[in-house]
């Protein structure tokens, strides 16, 4: 089977995609992502680019998206959306292309695209019944084109060095994201982060929440800590963990509770899960000094979790469950949670009132109230099945440790799930596809030795000759 990235030429390509992009980032980031210098970028990249889509879509586009998904939400594109939304679309088209043009592919995940084309199929049929059809239809297309990407990521052979490869981008990007969060921090806070005490990342008229930041880098902080354990070398344990630490630290600017309670479940998971216990345990002592040390409003938020039910959310989600018992089966309509929410604002006691056409700050709410418990139960479907899957990858095998980390990944997912709505944001989608890639790996190193055991058994069975 062919790879995605050859084993010599992946490593260059992507070292220098990496120093492009992360040159680039910066300089888009300090001006303020003017369009000109994007159309004048591109212009001059663009045959190089091009030839890299063509034969190594995994390394770009796919890898420049993974790079930037941190930063997310301030990369405007205008009226489109973001550039990672762009680059989301054209990722998923290459790949396609590249599968059908190579003719190699590797089997579906049946396990999870089938409760991914029923609960897509499902969220289209919602729109009938929504309270409001034309929020509905406009959602649509964010949901379609994550899946879609996942979708053809499913179908993408690589190897295990292709799925290193990707964990790198993921790294960078983390570290990248992580180091311009603690630079706003100390030398460029805006008003409302003054106001709050958060960090809180703007550009032009666009802005990254603290908590979707932070739940950002969780994964990049569970790749490189196992990057980290891995390793033999004391120079690379050191420096793993000192970008773990500019992650935690960056986690702890934000001042987002459920980041840094996901931040020790992995940690936890890693010590349960690994045979690096000792030196998990170490960094765990070092992580929790320095988070003690560092001073944020981190202490004070969880002191005030009580006084004022979690930022209002107990208040959110007790209306939640009125509107959910009106229409529990099949909900008011996919992305109608804040008209199901005005409905019933005023028939709910507010303890902690957070006001009129707020968000759900928890999946679960979110979705039996949008797409009902049969929505709910394939979304739960759809999660549980990448445990499944990643029971494949067996302890003996050199990529039982990844597992370990997705895993630890899709925990901490879920622990912010409940606290936040992160199923349209895309790197909760970035945990799913490298599941899935990681499969798609483990699948391939099976195969490559299946061929190569037989074609040690027919070496050896071969005549000599007299």
């Amino acid at each position: 089977m062919e790879t995605a990235l050859s084993v010599q030429s992946g490593r260059w390509v992507l070292a220098a995609i990496t120093v492009l992009v992360g040159a680039a980032a910066a300089a888009l980031l300090a001006a303020g992502l003017p369009l000109h210098g994007l159309v004048l970028g591109a212009a001059v990249l663009f045959p190089y680019l091009l030839y890299l889509a063509f034969t190594r879509p995994l390394a770009f586009p796919f890898g420049l998206y993974v790079l930037l998904v941190p930063i997310d939400n301030i990369l405007s594109f205008g009226s489109f959306g973001t550039i990672t939304k762009l680059l989301g679309i054209v990722s998923g088209a290459f790949l396609l292309l590249w599968i059908v043009r190579r003719g190699v592919h590797t089997a579906p995940l049946k396990a999870q695209l089938l409760p991914l084309v029923l609960l897509i199929l499902w969220m289209f049929v919602s729109v009938y019944w929504a309270l409001d059809q034309r929020v509905a239809v406009g959602i649509i297309p964010t949901y379609a084109g994550l899946m879609l990407l996942f979708v053809a990521l499913t179908f993408t052979p690589l190897s295990a060095r292709d799925f290193q490869a990707i964990l790198v981008c993921v790294i960078v990007g983390g570290i990248g994201a992580a180091a311009y969060g603690a630079n706003v921090f100390f030398h460029h806070p805006n008003q409302e982060q003054l106001d709050t005490g958060r960090l809180i990342i703007e550009v032009g008229n666009s802005s990254i929440d603290p908590n979707h930041f932070a739940n950002s880098l969780l994964f990049p902080a569970a790749a490189l800590g196992i990057w980290a354990l891995r390793t033999a070398r004391a120079y690379a344990k050191v420096a793993g963990l000192a970008g773990s630490g500019l992650m935690l630290a960056a986690i702890m600017y934000s001042g987002s509770r459920e980041a840094l309670a996901a931040f020790a479940a992995i940690v936890v998971y890693y010590f349960l899960r690994t045979r690096y216990r000792v030196q998990v345990a170490l960094a765990a002592l070092a992580a929790f000094a320095a988070a003690v040390s560092t001073q944020t409003t981190m202490w004070t938020r969880f002191s005030t979790v009580f006084l004022t039910g979690g930022s209002g959310r107990t208040s959110i989600w007790a209306v939640a469950i009125e509107a959910a018992k009106h229409r529990l089966l099949q909900g008011y309509g996919i992305g109608n949670f804040e008209q199901a929410y005005d409905l019933y604002y005023l028939a709910v006691p507010q303890a902690y009132p957070y006001g009129w056409s707020s968000p759900a700050h928890n999946i679960i709410f979110h979705y039996v109230v949008e797409i009902g418990l049969v929505g709910m139960l394939l979304i739960l479907w759809f999660y549980g099945s990448f445990f499944f899957s990643l029971r494949s990858v067996k302890r003996g095998s050199p990529l039982y440790d990844y597992r370990v980390m997705l895993e630890a990944s899709l925990i901490a997912i879920a622990i912010v799930a409940f606290n936040i709505d992160l199923f349209t944001y895309k790197y909760a989608w970035l945990v799913f596809s490298a599941a899935a890639l990681l499969c798609n790996a483990a699948a391939y190193q099976q195969q490559r030795e299946e061929i190569l055991a037989q074609s040690s058994d027919m070496m050896a069975e071969r005549p000599l000759r007299a």
